[in-house]
């Protein structure tokens, strides 16, 4: 298995994951950021990867405890669902 391969592994989008959270060991950050900078596909991974974790800050966790989802998206209120009917 190469080491492109590998990184497809749920192993390497794991350490990806958690270099995006900050998880890893220095050791861990530095072996991410090298194949960062050599593999196209991973660093467009990690820019997804980042975007939602950038997303995920904006969620008040008061509203996640009473049971309320996140607005957007097509939901009103942040309530979950539009109770409006689909019409066919």
């Amino acid at each position: 298995m190469t080491e492109s391969e590998a990184w497809r592994t749920d192993m390497g989008r794991m350490s990806l994951g958690a270099y995006v959270l900050g998880a890893l060991t220095e050791e861990g950050d530095r072996l991410v950021a090298e194949h960062l900078r050599a593999c196209d596909r991973c660093t467009a991974d990690y820019l997804d990867l980042s975007e939602a974790a950038n997303l995920l800050t904006l969620i008040d966790e008061a509203d996640l405890a009473a049971g309320k989802r996140p607005s957007g998206g097509g939901e009103a209120d942040g309530e979950g669902p539009s109770a409006s009917p689909v019409t066919t």
